[in-house]
């Protein structure tokens, strides 16, 4: 992932990452809205109990997940705009074909096939965007993350005020043809820019993964990364707003409204992330640290609330401040480039996504299985989970969010230098 971005110019640059980064926002607004926006109205049109639903998130996220790797090898042989060409195509085309069609299985498989096409976005783009920018490459990449991240936000209040207009099938339909429009834009901007030439002596193989993964430092990195990531996601993509109707009694449109406004506390916590690092000297460990302490009390905070019987609108600032310390992106990869060879560094990065995405897959599922814990109660065809159900799940989030902190206790400061790990 060293190749120099050959003269081009800027404007086309410019506008390549604009749509490269609108991609990235109409990807988080998929991963967000199915099944968490939509969780009633999948289960309203396919009549499916929650492992059925959350296992549409989970199809998603596994495949995106073990695609991180090829991906990895990908773009040190062929670029990031190629491998953003051929896999922005599949995601387009799995976000206009899934609301057409109400069998599960085929549901499924629509939606690993957007996996599929989404996985290529994110390293594609900070690819690209550190050769287009190799002197702020760590802030650009967060305000990059910040964009694409809003669309955490477009998968709340307005795609259900999208839904409440247009249909559930129409409002669908209108986000994957808008997509479809961002991947037109890359597209004709890439074909205007004369690209790298394809690296034939660079082998795809997974056993260039094998020397970074025997560093002790990357696997602690690679925990802490997953839990931290997957226990915020699970709530916003998958049960979050659930858990504000069932237990705490919110209205549909409230939550989704709570569930934007925490997609943009998330957005910015990239960047404020960045920022804090900066700001304390490029100091990698304390953003870590917050998140690690902050995740502890959070869902200590939930387990009581749940404990106590105390259904209210708390929930809400308690979920804010796990979304605004939530996303580490550009200190993992600064931390990554700081530990590691830099011939090993791109297929480090991927290993990093590729773990953090297969823990929240698995997570996903989970969260349908241990909801079941006890039975649930039917109304209009949608189940109601039960204060037990929910004590037992956030009971086993509270447990993984104290093995995040330790792995965040056990990271090695960097200081911004290349720093030897074990």
């Amino acid at each position: 992932m060293t190749n120099k971005l050959l003269p081009a110019r800027k404007y086309r640059v410019f506008f390549l990452l604009i749509c490269g980064t609108g991609l990235y926002f109409f990807a988080n607004l998929q991963r967000v809205a199915i099944p968490g926006t939509v969780f009633n109205h999948l289960q309203e049109n396919l009549h499916a109990g929650a492992p059925y639903i959350t296992a549409l998130g989970a199809s998603f996220m596994y495949v995106y997940a073990v695609s991180q790797l090829l991906v990895g090898l990908f773009l040190d042989r062929y670029g990031g705009i190629r491998t953003i060409l051929a896999g922005g195509f599949l995601f387009c085309l799995g976000s206009l074909l899934f609301p057409l069609f109400r069998s599960l299985p085929v549901l499924y498989l629509i939606r690993a096939l957007m996996g599929l096409g989404a996985s290529t976005i994110y390293l594609s783009m900070v690819m690209e965007i550190s050769r287009a920018f190799p002197r702020n490459y760590s802030m650009v990449i967060a305000l990059f993350l910040m964009i694409g991240y809003f669309g955490g936000i477009a998968a709340g209040a307005p795609l259900e005020g999208c839904i409440g207009g247009f249909g559930f099938t129409g409002a669908l339909l209108l986000t994957g043809a808008l997509a479809f429009l961002f991947y037109a834009g890359f597209g004709f901007s890439g074909s205007t820019l004369k690209l790298p030439p394809v690296r034939k002596d660079h082998p795809i193989r997974l056993g260039n993964f094998g020397p970074g993964l025997r560093i002790r430092h990357n696997r602690i990195l690679f925990i802490f990364n997953a839990l931290s990531f997957a226990l915020y996601y699970v709530l916003q993509t998958v049960i979050g707003k659930k858990f504000m109707e069932d237990f705490c009694l919110i209205s549909s449109g409230r939550a989704a409204m709570y569930v934007s406004i925490l997609g943009g506390f998330c957005a910015v916590s990239s960047f404020l992330a960045a920022l804090l690092s900066k700001l304390l000297g490029n100091r990698r460990k304390p953003p870590c640290l917050l998140n690690g302490f902050i995740s502890v009390a959070v869902f200590a905070c939930i387990i009581l609330m749940i404990i106590f019987n105390c259904r209210s609108h708390w929930i809400f600032p308690l979920l804010s401040l796990l979304a605004v310390t939530s996303s580490l992106g550009p200190v993992f990869i600064s931390i990554i480039q700081e530990t590691n060879d830099p011939s090993i560094t791109g297929s480090m990065i991927a290993m990093n996504n590729f773990i953090a995405y297969i823990v929240l897959a698995v997570l996903g599922n989970a969260v349908g299985f241990l909801l079941r814990a006890f039975p649930p109660e039917f109304r209009n065809g949608i189940e109601i989970y039960s204060r037990e159900s929910y004590l037992v799940l956030f009971g086993f989030l509270g447990l993984l969010s104290v093995i995040s902190l330790v792995m965040a206790l056990l990271l090695k400061e960097t200081h911004g230098r290349f720093t030897k790990v074990s």
